[in-house]
């Protein structure tokens, strides 16, 4: 018999939730929970919230405390019934136990009972996924009931409510308000200045001067197809010292598609700014989001840019030298409150204000730097090499 992946069980679970207990509508797959994804989200035939934890094989105590932590992290804001459920081939009589001393439910499906369920319920799947080893494209096609519609259809207090105070990402700003309006009102606001802002700043000690092309303006581009990616692009010229040879830059200013964080305007739609320095395989970029930054109530934006890199692009033995780097030209680096990561401190960045363009022009420059440094410390024959910053580590 076929041994399934943990996918293809999901993908059957979706399209014959009845495997599990009648009556389970689909609200969704792998929905962002702070800093986790949710295998499995339902309504069950009492308008309880259930949220499925599927393992493909043995249950662990791991697990139990899993999908415990998930609970705990959506109770923070949900008020309604909420289930939780793990499910997997193997739950030993402990791990039982644990589950009910936890009000964690459980449930064993083992791939047999699959198999024979599908050969008298749907011998066509069973056909395609036991005997020719495929994925049933059919499990995509399953409509899930919007999760909005869900909220709005059990809030206790009658009125509609936005599913983001539920399934948001870690990242998202503690000071975001309720109101998406107001968000996108002043998210918008700081786009507007950027769009504007006519930026000349040299940087790190003179060795470097980023200007707006004085001769372009602000284009509006489709990236993709399906309009996930569309906004301004903006272009910028980098000089080196003694190099009179520019190196193009763009800013991108507009939605990058979901990103966990759609409900948090009221188009819909994200809001970011994407810095890219170079171009093709030599490219550095960084990524901005409103969501993140954003402190809607005091018209501003977080004064700090978090350093986060990504391993596979830029080596974590060069990290250290980027902080040091940054540190030496006379940029603040600090830790953050859980110690987990390091913020480039930038200053208030508020509207409204007589200096309110010199704010946003300091986030442009932070911005900048960060892009240089990524640019400099990526793995070799990747991004641009800029010397000064070679020489602060030669013998």
């Amino acid at each position: 018999m076929q041994i399934l992946s943990e996918k293809e069980i999901e993908d059957i679970l979706v399209l014959h939730p009845e495997l599990i207990e009648n009556g389970l509508t689909l609200l969704g797959r792998q929905e962002q929970l702070e800093n986790r994804r949710t295998d499995i989200t339902f309504k069950d035939n009492m308008g309880r919230l259930l949220l499925v934890e599927l393992k493909k094989n043995i249950v662990l105590e791991e697990h139990v405390d899993q999908i415990e932590d998930y609970i705990h992290k959506l109770k923070k804001s949900f008020v309604g019934e909420l289930r939780g459920m793990l499910i997997g081939q193997v739950i030993s009589p402990s791990i039982q136990l644990l589950c009910i001393q936890k009000n964690i439910e459980w449930k064993e499906i083992v791939v047999e009972d699959i198999y024979l369920y599908l050969q008298k319920n749907n011998s066509d799947l069973q056909n395609q996924v036991f005997f020719y080893e495929k994925l049933h494209k059919k499990a995509k096609e399953v409509k899930a009931m919007d999760f909005q519609d869900y909220l709005n259809e059990t809030s206790p207090f009658g009125v509609p409510y936005t599913s983001y105070q539920f399934f948001k990402p870690i990242d998202a700003s503690p000071e975001l308000s309720n109101d998406n309006e107001a968000n996108q009102l002043v998210a918008d606001q700081f786009k507007d200045m950027i769009l504007k802002l006519q930026f000349d700043r040299t940087m790190f000690d003179g060795n470097v001067r980023v200007i707006r092309r004085p001769d372009s303006e602000a284009r509006w581009c489709v990236k993709t197809k399906d309009g996930a990616w569309q906004g301004y692009i903006l272009d910028y010229l980098l000089y080196i010292k003694d190099d009179q040879q520019p190196i193009p830059c763009e800013l991108y200013l507009g939605t990058i598609g979901y990103r966990g964080n759609k409900p948090t305007f009221k188009d819909g739609k994200s809001r970011f700014i994407v810095l890219d320095i170079g171009k093709g395989k030599q490219k550095a970029s960084t990524q901005y989001g409103f969501h993140k930054h954003l402190r809607t109530e005091v018209k501003a934006l977080y004064p700090f840019y978090e350093l986060k890199f990504n391993a596979v692009g830029i080596p974590k033995i060069n990290w250290e030298k980027i902080f040091y780097s940054l540190e030496y030209f006379g940029y603040f680096i600090r830790d953050s409150e859980d110690n987990r990561s390091k913020l480039l401190w930038i200053g208030d960045i508020e509207l409204g204000k007589e200096d309110s363009d010199l704010q946003v022009g300091n986030l442009i420059e932070s911005l900048f730097a960060t892009t240089i440094v990524k640019a400099h410390y990526k793995k070799e024959d990747k991004g641009i090499s800029f010397d000064f910053l070679s020489s602060l580590f030669e013998k």
